[in-house]
């Protein structure tokens, strides 16, 4: 219990009723540095939306979509999450349930258990991880002509052949 002209820190004298120092905690959204994340630890379950503009990490449960945009996501081994991720790179240790949409790269671990469908410019599976699902490269095909033009169908004329046939016993006879 506070006693009256009690001294604080900033060595104002504190008296009841009234407010001695107040902060700004308003909700205006601020920059981020690169190196900026969130971590939501082992045993927080969430269930809703997440966006943000900062990378994130989940090693509790998260049930909802995550839209992180140009920033990274990570599902640590202990965490779980069902929905659909939205994020520059993503790379996945625990169990997920959903659809991921990277602008970059996916990576599943060996540890991951991953159930749905991942769309990116690249992904990486480590050996002994659990996938089931489909993958969609977003690049453009390597041969673009080749799978676009139809093939030309060769035909022979009849006098074509003949030389030809006039050939194949002339070397069948040396």
């Amino acid at each position: 219990m506070l006693k009256k002209g009690k001294t604080f820190e900033n060595n104002k004298n504190a008296e009841p009723g009234k407010i001695v120092e107040q902060k700004d905690f308003s909700m205006a959204p601020r920059p981020a540095t690169k190196n900026e994340k969130t971590v939501i630890g082992e045993h927080i379950y969430i269930e809703g939306n997440i966006r943000g503009d900062e990378h994130l990490v989940i090693e509790g449960s998260m049930n909802g979509n995550i839209e992180m945009g140009k920033h990274n996501f990570v599902l640590g081994s202990k965490g779980r999450c069902e929905g659909e991720i939205l994020a520059q790179n993503v790379s996945i240790s625990g169990q997920i349930s959903g659809s991921v949409n990277a602008q970059g790269k996916v990576e599943i671990t060996k540890e991951a258990d991953f159930l749905g469908d991942i769309k990116a410019n690249s992904i990486s599976v480590e050996d002994g991880a659990y996938f089931r699902g489909s993958i969609e490269l977003k690049r453009e095909p390597h041969r673009k002509t080749a799978l676009t033009e139809k093939p030309t169908s060769m035909t022979v004329s009849s006098s074509d052949k003949a030389p030809m046939a006039q050939q194949d016993k002339a070397n069948k006879k040396i």
